[in-house]
């Protein structure tokens, strides 16, 4: 091969490889501005934190969409910041919540932020639209008018006014939206129940680390929830609150202690137990996971889940949204395998083990399947081909 020839190649397999690389750079913040300046362009900082499942959304959809790559080399230097390991960095620019999408002008200043996960193409309408002038915060603000006479467009609507409120530091203004949507809005939508007692719920709290009437109102709805509860054992939806505003105020650690409290035969543990169904397998209480959640049960979910991602209809969403379904049957099952497996049930493991590989022979699968059973110390239940 001659010496153009080979230039030739090595141009095509720089393309290639800078096309599939992520668009985020090894930079330090400071380093970042001075080459947005040089380059005319702004800083995109990801902030994001190791435990927040939007973010990771974000890593495996977002982050890989070559639109959205294009457009970040294009106009932007792109950091991605872990913000408690740079909590300063984080709190200069009002991080609360994650993630946090901010973009920054050479000198610091801040443009906008973009609060919560974001498909490929939202992304990149609301990037475009902030780089034009439009906050996030003035969209916000046309959605709720916009979404007026539809009570799960306004909740959605008005949470995440309250996130943009957040971000601007209008703590009280923000509550008073958050709150709006925990008893009313929300409330009324049976759809949005499971948004309700978690994202929302989540969300008060992180506020309530640096707002005490957040954490307050949180600390009084529990109160209420636990009235109900003692009036009724069997009331789901007061569990449900409870659990999910103790989580808020004291975390994963405390609800797992509620459960221990809870006597044999008391209604509520088999409903909490599913909530702290990861706890138990970080803890390797894999007697209490399958008790918390029966293989003859996960079957019925498992085969459900397995329906809903291979149905037609799922050809009509997003390929990223039809990967993330995919990605969550199979990591469903991968946990369920190993508290089988831990709780010394190996033929019911090797079998979910087989189903599983049937749906994904990848070597993703399986190093995630090995991952997991050797946690549970039954490794040899994935068999090599």
């Amino acid at each position: 091969m001659n010496r153009g020839a080979w230039l030739g190649l090595g141009f095509f397999l720089a393309w290639v490889f800078n096309s599939a690389a992520e668009p985020f750079q090894d930079l330090s913040f400071d380093a970042a501005l001075l080459r947005a300046a040089q380059e005319n362009k702004i800083v995109l900082v990801d902030f994001f934190t190791t435990w927040c499942q939007p973010c990771k959304m974000l890593d495996e959809t977002t982050w890989k969409d070559p639109a959205v790559i294009g457009l970040l080399r294009e106009k932007t230097v792109a950091l991605r910041i872990d913000a408690e390991k740079e909590a300063p960095l984080a709190q200069r620019y009002n991080v609360h919540a994650y993630p946090t999408v901010a973009l920054i002008k050479p000198d610091g200043t801040m443009i906008d932020g973009l609060v919560g996960y974001r498909d490929a193409k939202t992304f990149q309408a609301d990037f475009l639209a902030s780089l034009s002038g439009k906050t996030s915060f003035m969209r916000a603000q046309e959605a709720v008018e916009k979404a007026q006479g539809d009570a799960q467009k306004t909740a959605q609507a008005r949470f995440q006014l309250g996130q943009e409120l957040v971000r601007e530091g209008k703590d009280q203004e923000a509550l008073a939206e958050y709150l709006w949507c925990y008893d009313v809005g929300m409330a009324q939508v049976p759809a949005m129940v499971g948004v309700r007692d978690s994202f929302l719920t989540m969300s008060i709290g992180q506020l309530g680390k640096r707002y005490a009437p957040a954490k307050e109102a949180l600390q009084t709805r529990r109160k209420a929830a636990g009235k109900k509860l003692e009036e009724n054992r069997a009331d789901m939806g007061a569990l449900l609150d409870f659990v999910a505003l103790t989580d808020a105020l004291e975390g994963k650690q405390a609800v797992l202690a509620y459960f221990d409290a809870l006597p044999p035969g008391d209604p509520r543990r088999p409903l909490v137990g599913k909530l702290v169904f990861r706890q138990f397998l970080e803890a390797k209480r894999y007697g209490d996971a399958v008790e918390a959640r029966p293989y003859v049960t996960f079957q019925a979910e498992f085969a459900a889940m397995l329906n809903a991602a291979q149905s037609p209809s799922q050809q009509a969403l997003p390929e990223n949204a039809r990967e993330r379904l995919h990605a969550y049957v199979l990591e469903d099952g991968a946990i369920e395998a190993e508290a089988l497996a831990g709780a010394g049930k190996l033929d019911d493991a090797g079998e979910l083990v087989g189903k599983i590989l049937a749906m994904d022979k990848s070597e993703k699968t399986r190093a995630m399947l090995h991952e997991h059973l050797t946690r549970a110390g039954h490794a040899e239940l994935l068999k090599a081909e």
